[in-house]
């Protein structure tokens, strides 16, 4: 099985006693799943001399992390990233998931020209939506303002019709109070 990590990458380490630092990729053993970092997960060892020549003491060196445990550092935006794939010119060319970039270097131009024609294409089509944007802005406006007239003059001619009925009826019923008063003076 493949990893997306390669010898002379720059990771960082993600997860483990020595989280946060950085280093060179030294070594990788994709059988494994391994990649040595340089100056990451420093080990002690004892050597035994083993002739008079050799000498003997205690040795400091990188042991294999996990690859689970690094992430590569894109050249471009510098962070920390997980690792897309894209078929540029019929090979496969990992990518940078966070600017799009080729963490690959042979095939770096290529892809930022692929990245700036889509740019070009997309900038074209938000050109494109604004523009049918204003056009419909411009006349939602007027047919707007002539809803808006509409439904002023119409809660208006509801206010009058409902004053003039109020007054309508306090008309009547003042009639009718006026009148039974005159029937009961009348029929004293």
């Amino acid at each position: 099985m493949k990893m997306n990590i390669k010898k002379g990458d720059l990771v960082l380490v993600i997860a483990g006693k020595d989280k946060g630092k950085s280093g060179k990729v030294i070594e990788t053993n994709p059988k494994d799943k391994k990649v040595l970092v340089e100056g990451v997960n420093i080990v002690t060892k004892h050597k035994k001399p083993k002739s008079q020549q050799d000498k003997g003491g205690i040795i400091k060196k990188p042991a294999f992390l996990d690859a689970s445990n690094v992430q590569v550092i894109c050249g471009q935006c510098g962070k920390a990233t997980r690792v897309s794939h894209k078929v540029v010119d019929g090979k496969n060319v990992r990518i940078c998931k966070k600017c799009g970039a080729s963490l690959d270097k042979e095939f770096a131009k290529t892809v930022k020209k692929e990245a700036k024609k889509a740019e070009k294409a997309v900038k074209t089509v938000k050109k494109d939506e604004k523009a049918v944007e204003t056009a419909n802005k411009e006349e939602s406006p007027k047919a707007e303002k002539v809803v808006a007239k509409t439904t002023k003059s119409a809660s208006k001619a509801e206010e009058n019709k409902t004053q003039k009925s109020a007054s309508t009826v306090k008309k009547t019923a003042g009639a009718t109070k006026t009148t039974q008063k005159k029937s009961k003076t009348e029929s004293k």
